[in-house]
């Protein structure tokens, strides 16, 4: 019973002293003072990862709507690949126009398939700083 006794009373050396709380409150200030610029700017830049990340996936999105669409052309053996260009191709508004169109077979250079009855159809998609490039033949 005497050592509770003895641990409820205020004798006044228990706790912290005025002095301690302050240097304490001023060292947490200075810490946070010396963190916010790095964490302002790793908050401010995270999202750009995301909006790459995003941006990739759009791209992959259309291109594969795209491809879909050239498969199924061949599947149903009407393929006629100016028409696929003007019907799928130049409504997408992911399409590079100045990157996007037939090649002459000169311009692949090592591949036996580009000859000059050959049509290749060059599609290049981009959104943000991110391209996506594939080719199609008829």
């Amino acid at each position: 019973m005497r050592t509770f006794s003895r641990f409820c009373m205020h004798n006044g050396k228990r706790g912290f002293t005025l002095l301690e709380i302050i240097v304490t409150l001023i060292l947490i200030s200075i810490t946070g003072a010396l963190m916010f610029p790095v964490l302002r700017t790793n908050l401010t830049s995270s999202a750009i990862p995301v909006r790459r990340v995003e941006n990739q996936y759009r791209l992959v999105q259309e291109m594969d709507r795209l491809t879909g669409l050239y498969r199924s052309e061949i599947y149903k053996d009407t393929l006629d690949i100016n028409v696929f260009k003007a019907s799928s191709v130049d409504t997408s508004p992911l399409v590079v126009a100045g990157e996007t169109g037939f090649l002459a077979a000169g311009q692949i250079t090592g591949n036996a398939y580009a000859s000059q009855s050959t049509s290749i159809l060059r599609v290049t998609l981009s959104d943000g700083d991110q391209r996506l490039v594939a080719f199609f033949t008829e």
